[in-house]
């Protein structure tokens, strides 16, 4: 439970890369989230060139922090693993791949943030003609990464109000 408490949104990074190796172990860790009737959806691309990590921020505007990154992962569904290309399971199934992955980027003695782009359509739309994606692949978050320039300190975000029993109760009770 440590790495889930340690895991936070790391914006500010040191100038050092991210060694090839720690890239892949990330990659593993988001290919061994579960799926929907396990049909593993994603597909994963790597971006280290800072021409394009500059150029993202021009079409999600909450992105500024990959003009800083060393590196970024683009977590994206391609439709042609699903039995149902209309269905949107793939949402959840890129959702549990972005977590495991953060979660690993934090192990690997890395920072890390999620960065959304779907259900986004200009973001959506932006990054697939940025990254010249196929009609058949969604990009869905973007994971922003490197070694951490700022660390932060673990945190219990635990909420008793937030939890129900079998029924729902009013919160403005």
């Amino acid at each position: 439970m440590d790495i889930i408490y340690q895991r936070r949104s790391i914006r500010k990074y040191s100038d050092q890369g991210v060694e090839k190796e720690k890239i892949k172990e990330i990659i593993r860790a988001g290919m061994a989230a579960p799926s929907s009737e396990n049909e593993q959806p994603w597909v994963f691309m790597v971006i280290d060139d800072k021409k394009i990590l500059n150029e993202i921020p021009e079409v999600i505007w909450c992105a500024p922090v990959l003009k800083k990154s060393p590196c970024a992962i683009l977590v994206c569904a391609d439709k042609t693993y699903a039995k149902d290309p209309e269905d949107f399971w793939w949402v959840q199934d890129c959702a549990a791949a972005t977590q495991n992955m953060l979660l690993e980027i934090e192990h690997q003695g890395l920072g890390g943030v999620w960065i959304g782009v779907h259900p986004d359509k200009e973001f959506v739309d932006g990054i697939k003609h940025l990254l010249d994606l196929p009609e058949q692949v969604v990009p869905f978050a973007i994971i922003s990464l490197g070694y951490k320039g700022k660390v932060k300190e673990p945190t219990d975000r635990y909420l008793e109000d937030r939890v129900f029993y079998n029924k729902w109760k009013d919160l403005y009770e």
